[in-house]
């Protein structure tokens, strides 16, 4: 008959641990476990270890399960550095094919040296996987609403590291009933489409969307497709995606314009010429369609942020609403942007009067 520690052992086999911990956690790990069934033991059936075994991970973060608790391993990569002088993380490393637009950047600011590189990419990787366990805390949900549509909610997250630090993010993040919503909102061709944009290098075209989804509950989604009528490939690097992705269109040199046929109308691109930091030249073309109207640029959101961050805006009304089965009590506030687009935006933080 086996020992309670070679079950134990057999047990843990089965156990993936999160990769971003130290190469002694999972001795850690197993020795908390046997240590604690060892000072169990007495008067006890050798059954009882599947029991102890499954209370002991859950509590520590792994999971009670029934056979086996996996959490998938996403490696994170530092990229590169930024003309501007952000730092570029993405999940796959750079030279791990070309066909799809990165959209998994992560872009960090600040300073920093080789030491801090690595650790901001450590952080990412226990970000993730503290993620995919829930081991986080909603703090914060920003609704943004634009001329009167839907509005699009963002999610704002905070996360405790191992050694004690906190980490917070804000994430457009879906659930798995709202991505099946957009599957079948996409099949129907229920969508807006707000911009489409195309890449052209080397003889090659790829041509991504940016589409508009209002769900059931009359929150907005905005994402962005690939178009499987020119899906690429296109044969640059990831740093030189991320680089052509974050340039806007004054950065680039106008070749002029372009009327085309797409998606079943007449579509006007605006052609742009970009030269890249390693001399590379590429072809962005870029269409705002009427549907755009309703969203904000990339200069609105900045102009919006600077507006928030100085309290600028008219408070409207507070109200409580229960968001993933917890309090938040948000209020309203109107934002009246320089070239008269009316933006209310709804903070919500936890907590309820109720």
């Amino acid at each position: 008959m086996k020992s309670d520690n070679e079950r134990i052992e057999e047990f843990l086999k089965g156990i993936v641990l999160p990769e971003y911990k130290s190469g002694g956690h999972a001795r850690q790990l197993r020795a908390q476990i046997l240590s604690g069934l060892q000072a169990r033991r007495a008067g006890r059936g050798t059954a009882h270890w599947w029991k102890t075994a499954a209370l002991l991970l859950g509590l520590l973060g792994a999971g009670a399960v029934a056979t086996e608790v996996i959490i998938q391993v996403h490696h994170c990569y530092f990229a590169g550095r930024a003309k501007d002088g952000s730092y570029f993380f993405t999940t796959r490393p750079e030279n791990a094919g070309t066909n799809n637009v990165p959209f998994d950047i992560t872009v960090i600011g600040g300073d920093l040296d080789a030491a801090g590189i690595e650790q901001k990419r450590k952080d990412l990787e226990e970000v993730e996987a503290l993620r995919q366990r829930n081991a986080r805390e909603l703090v914060g949900v920003t609704d943004t609403e634009v001329k009167g549509n839907p509005p699009g909610r963002r999610f704002r997250y905070k996360y405790v590291l191992a050694d004690g630090r906190t980490w917070t993010n804000n994430v457009d993040e879906l659930l798995e009933a709202d991505q099946q919503q957009i599957a079948g909102l996409r099949q129907r061709g229920q969508r807006e489409i707000l911009k489409v944009q195309e890449v052209e290098f080397g003889g090659q075209r790829k041509r991504t969307l940016t589409c508009r989804y209002v769900l059931s509950d009359g929150r907005a989604v905005t994402q962005w497709e690939a178009d499987p009528e020119q899906p690429g490939p296109v044969d640059l690097t990831f740093m030189q995606w991320a680089e052509l992705l974050r340039a806007s269109l004054e950065e680039g040199e106008f070749l002029g314009s372009a009327q085309v046929q797409m998606l079943g109308r007449t579509v006007t691109l605006q052609r742009y010429s970009f030269k890249l930091s390693d001399g590379t030249v590429v072809t962005r073309s870029e269409a705002q369609l009427e549907a755009s109207k309703r969203d904000l640029s990339g200069a609105q959101w900045g102009e919006l942020y600077r507006l928030s961050a100085a309290h600028k805006g008219e408070t409207l009304g507070t109200y409580e609403e229960d968001v993933r089965g917890k309090p938040f009590k948000f209020t309203r506030v109107k934002y009246v942007l320089s070239d008269g687009t009316e933006v209310i935006q709804s903070s919500g933080k936890p907590g309820s009067e109720r």
